[in-house]
């Protein structure tokens, strides 16, 4: 998955939660998003926010986000952890 994937997938969960006002993934999500630097830190706290979405507020998410953060959190960590497919 392309950095531009990562982002529109994003934007798409995001989009859904302001619809919903899903206000526990967004409170998560805005804390590391958008990156502004694209470093490896910023990377990292995304992994974080993805992580924390799916464990502390997987109950608010439909099926499809669920598996929209599962994948999102594979692609970030390959990314953070530079592993190559």
């Amino acid at each position: 998955m392309t950095n531009a994937d990562i982002f529109s997938k994003i934007d798409k969960l995001v989009d859904g939660w302001c619809e919903r006002r899903a206000l526990k993934p967004l409170r998560f999500i805005l804390r590391s998003y958008p990156l502004c630097s694209g470093l490896t830190d910023e990377w990292g706290e995304l992994l974080d926010s993805l992580k924390d979405i799916k464990g502390l507020a997987g109950t608010e998410l439909t099926a499809e986000e669920k598996t929209a953060t599962i994948e999102l959190v594979n692609a970030v960590e390959d990314i953070v952890y530079r592993r190559t497919g």
